[in-house]
């Protein structure tokens, strides 16, 4: 019997192997935690058919799934080749995919083993969509190495198909550049907002009401610092031009400013434009019309991170409706 094994530090894919085990009952499963906070929550799942406290005993598995913090990535990998004693199907799901794929097709010389990266794109509200689970019809993503057992990736898509999932082929700098727009730079922003707003004179009264939005604003910032820092050198390129782009946006606002006409009031809108068609899963051109051909297509997958139960609903009201212009604002101005 082939033994697939987690290497996890998160509740995302603890659901993932979960879901591995329901759709494959016969396949054997096991596990190391990476996260205390996580033990209690391997245990109750009742997923695992061992949990171990040594990756020296993930030498005889034949998959193995790695789900850890950039920073400790190539230090996993090591301990599983330098124990390794047959060929196996290694699969990391951290970022930076083109510093992984790169690092694997110089540094892995055991023939026997075989390396990809993906990333499973979830859907947070797949109960409101009367789903089965946060993965099923949604897309999952994979960068092959040069070093891939046809064999062990054959077996690979199975398991993707098995929990209703879609394989889809993506390039790892294409992934790291949808990566770096919309969680790097969002983060480094609310690093931004909560430093300047923590140094300023008035943090003791500001504080009071740095309430809801505040706190949306500002989440990226919980982030492990040591582990961005990881991302963003892996990824300098890439995050620097997305980085470049979030300056220009921000000096067109800041001129708008200036401005005694209504150039102000048109940036919001179109910013607000841009968001609600995000959020209708409408992410073609700015008029709406044209569908995306790009793996952000669904908006039930990726507003599935942010969106709350009345934005579905609102989905579902464009559905019913036919209605193509939800999206726009109404002025009144």
């Amino acid at each position: 019997m082939s033994t697939i094994s987690f290497i996890l530090s998160s509740e995302t894919n603890l659901e993932l192997a979960s879901q591995i085990k329901t759709k494959n009952e016969n396949i054997n499963i096991e596990c190391f935690s990476l996260e205390q906070n996580l033990d209690t929550k391997i245990k109750e799942s009742k997923v695992f058919n061992k949990i171990h406290k040594n990756l020296k005993e993930f030498s005889t598995h034949d998959i193995v799934f790695i789900d850890s913090l950039v920073k400790f990535r190539e230090g996993i990998i090591n301990q599983l080749i330098e124990t390794n004693s047959k060929e196996k199907l290694i699969i990391d799901l951290s970022p930076a995919k083109n510093d992984s794929i790169n690092w694997a097709n110089t540094k892995i010389e055991d023939e026997r083993i075989s390396f990809a990266s993906a990333h499973p794109i979830v859907n947070l509200n797949y109960k409101l969509a009367k789903l089965d689970s946060m993965f099923t019809e949604q897309q999952f993503l994979l960068m092959p190495s040069k070093k891939v057992n046809e064999n062990f990736f054959n077996i690979l898509i199975q398991i993707i198909e098995s929990i209703e999932m879609e394989p889809y082929f993506i390039e790892p700098v294409e992934y790291d550049s949808y990566y770096a727009a919309t969680n790097i730079i969002p983060k480094l922003l609310s690093y931004s907002i909560m430093k300047y707003s923590e140094e300023s004179t008035s943090w003791a009264e500001m504080s009071k009401l740095a309430k809801n939005d505040f706190n949306y604003s500002t989440i990226g910032s919980l982030t492990d610092p040591e582990e961005l820092y990881e991302i963003i050198v892996r990824t300098t390129d890439l995050s620097n031009h997305w980085f470049k782009e979030v300056n220009n946006e921000i000096s067109q606002l800041s001129n708008s400013f200036e401005q005694k006409d209504n150039n102000l009031l048109d940036y919001l809108i179109k910013g607000w434009e841009s968001r609600m068609r995000w959020e209708l899963g409408v992410t073609g051109s700015s008029d709406g019309n044209t569908p995306s051909a790009n793996i952000l297509n669904s908006g039930q997958t990726m507003a599935g991170f942010l969106v709350s139960d009345n934005v579905i609903q609102k989905r579902v009201d464009l559905e019913k409706s036919k209605s193509k212009d939800l999206w726009k604002y109404k002025r009144t101005k």
